[in-house]
């Protein structure tokens, strides 16, 4: 037969259990060595497999950022070489009418030119100055 408190009933009995999480969270492109530690015990290698793949990742996105350094390059370049032969064109352009006895086309055309060439200049300057501010 049990024996029971006065005041203890049944419902009293029941044992109660407590669950606990842990969360753990790191950022970068390696976990910590303590959790590399846990990977090798779990997969043999492991820790070395994840520094070979972040090693391969790393020399990808530098070959990628290479090329793409190396392509603005040379799309500054052709495009400075571009505008500068539309100029040279119109600019000579304008002053082959003024040549040919049509002073008002021939300033027009040059003037025009020249104004845009100089306020393309002033607007790439601009923007520079600006790119460098908010870096």
């Amino acid at each position: 037969m049990e024996r029971r408190e006065p005041n203890q009933t049944h419902d009293d009995k029941i044992a109660s259990q407590q669950v606990t999480g842990i969360q753990v969270s790191y950022s970068g492109p390696l976990p910590p060595p303590q959790i590399l530690e846990q990977f090798d015990r779990i997969v043999p290698g492991g820790a070395e497999r994840i520094f070979a793949q972040f090693e391969s990742q790393s020399k990808h996105r530098q070959k990628i950022e290479l090329q793409v350094i190396r392509s603005n390059a040379f799309a500054q370049i052709l495009g400075a070489i571009s505008a500068s032969m539309i100029g040279l064109i119109a600019t000579g352009g304008g002053l082959f009418l003024v040549y040919q006895g049509k002073s008002v086309e021939g300033f027009g055309a040059f003037f025009t030119t020249l104004a845009s060439l100089v306020g393309i200049y002033i607007y790439g300057k601009k923007s520079q100055a600006d790119e460098r501010k908010s870096k």
